[in-house]
């Protein structure tokens, strides 16, 4: 005749095997989560650099709503100081793509931020 032995609990084995699962579970939910804030940060800089690039190139569309004449932009563009981007370069150009006289004006806004350097471009056509 066999004797049957009840186990009550969880044997070592059992143990580590579900501590293992369990690390592995912690260690993915962290990578995704250290890359959801990563892209999080990147995102919110391309909103502000975008942003800052719409507001002069509407501030600069009205100004070149004139007829067409290749000019330098008055007064020279700038970022504001809060704006949280960190090494900044904005460029402004308004040029005649069909000639000077042409009833078409062309305002690109160019702005570099960030390390390694990103960049937005905004542009519009104008007329009067």
């Amino acid at each position: 005749m066999s004797q049957t032995v009840l186990q009550k609990g969880f044997s070592a084995v059992e143990l580590l095997i579900t501590l293992f699962i369990a690390a592995t579970f912690i260690a993915a939910g962290y990578q995704l989560y250290s890359v959801v804030i990563k892209n999080g940060g990147e995102a919110r800089a391309r909103a502000k650099a975008t942003n800052i690039a719409y507001d002069n190139l509407r501030r600069y569309a009205q100004d070149a709503a004139s007829p067409c004449a290749n000019v330098t932009p008055s007064p020279t563009p700038t970022v504001p100081a809060d704006s949280g981007l960190s090494n900044t370069i904005l460029a402004v150009t308004i040029n005649c793509p069909y000639g000077v006289g042409a009833p078409v004006t062309k305002v690109n806004v160019s702005l570099k931020y960030g390390n390694p350097q990103q960049e937005v471009v905004h542009a519009i056509y104008v007329t009067p």
